[in-house]
């Protein structure tokens, strides 16, 4: 009798988990973790690495042909063409002319500008348009380039225009009616990043297509949205260590960790939807596109050991 209850409740069991997806809530609650914070780094901080070890190159007198060094009273322009010698193409970005500014502050040290004419580096959930304002620096020991990028970013939702000409009681006002709307469309987003980029010229100071780069740093992410009845808030918090990245594999970073914890929450009048998780991934040396993950919790916990592609390439 025993054993005959045991394999109704394991029938019923089976019978649960094979019901189709949009009625089971175990597939709901279940998913891979998000890789789009990754790609979305190495797309950003790849650019910015490129575009340092170049300024290092104009401050030590070596020329690149794909440059064009012109001086502005303090300043330096580089104008880099991209189509045609540009190492780094990714999935879905269109490239054309960089212009780089940069100020020498000592002899191996310089504050570096970015900015992107023709070029669209589409990094997900925006575009990356310019970079203001970065230290560079080169240490012959090490024969390493290093760029520290540090920024933050805070979105007020496409309803609401706070001009930089406002005046300081406009624009307590604007903030007034912020915080006073609930019927209308509000999105508040805050990204702060802080990446360490260090380039290594394998002794070939004037080859940019040997340089190795490894990336250290982190993000955090904070989103709320709000439309009537419906409403979201989300924290994705991301480290990463010791990442190897190359021309050599476009696909990929060949080595290095990355650490994510992300939660979501998102509420209707008729439904709750709740993501919380902790995510280790680990870059393998396959050039295959993927990443792997090694360890996971919540959500995220059957996707220990799956390889999930990163849409680089």
């Amino acid at each position: 009798m025993k054993i005959l209850k045991y394999s109704l409740v394991l029938l019923l069991i089976i019978n649960f988990s094979c019901r189709k997806e949009i009625d089971n809530p175990i597939n709901d609650w279940f998913q891979d973790p998000p890789v789009s914070p990754i790609t979305q780094t190495i797309k950003t901080v790849i650019p910015i690495g490129y575009a340092a070890s170049l300024v290092s190159m104009d401050i030590r007198g070596l020329k690149s042909p794909v440059v064009k060094s012109e001086k502005q009273k303090n300043a330096t322009l580089l104008y880099i063409d991209t189509n045609t010698d540009y190492p780094y193409k990714f999935k879905g970005d269109t490239y054309g002319q960089m212009i780089v500014a940069y100020i020498s502050a000592e002899e191996n040290t310089a504050l570096v500008s970015i900015f992107f004419t023709d070029m669209d580096i589409v990094t997900g959930s925006f575009t990356l348009l310019n970079v203001v304002a970065f230290p560079v620096i080169y240490d012959e020991f090490e024969d390493k380039t290093t760029a520290v990028y540090v920024s933050m970013d805070v979105n007020l939702g496409s309803n609401l225009d706070i001009g930089l000409d406002l005046t300081s009681s406009e624009i307590e006002e604007s903030l007034l009616k912020l915080e006073n709307e609930r019927t209308e469309i509000n999105e508040v987003a805050i990204a702060q990043n802080a990446w360490i980029i260090d380039i290594y010229h394998q002794g070939t100071y004037d080859d940019l297509y040997d340089d190795k780069f490894k990336i250290y740093g982190g993000q955090q992410a904070v989103a709320v949205e709000n439309y009537e009845t419906e409403s979201s808030a989300g924290v994705l918090q991301m480290a990463m260590i010791n990442t190897e990245f190359s021309s050599d594999c476009l696909k990929n970073p060949t080595s290095g960790y990355v650490f994510m914890q992300d939660v979501e929450v998102a509420t209707s009048t008729n439904n709750s939807d709740i993501v919380f998780g902790h995510v280790f991934y680990e870059f393998t040396p396959d050039c295959d596109g993927r990443v792997l993950v090694d360890i996971a919790t919540g959500n995220f916990i059957f996707a220990i050991g799956k390889e999930i592609d990163l849409g680089l390439n």
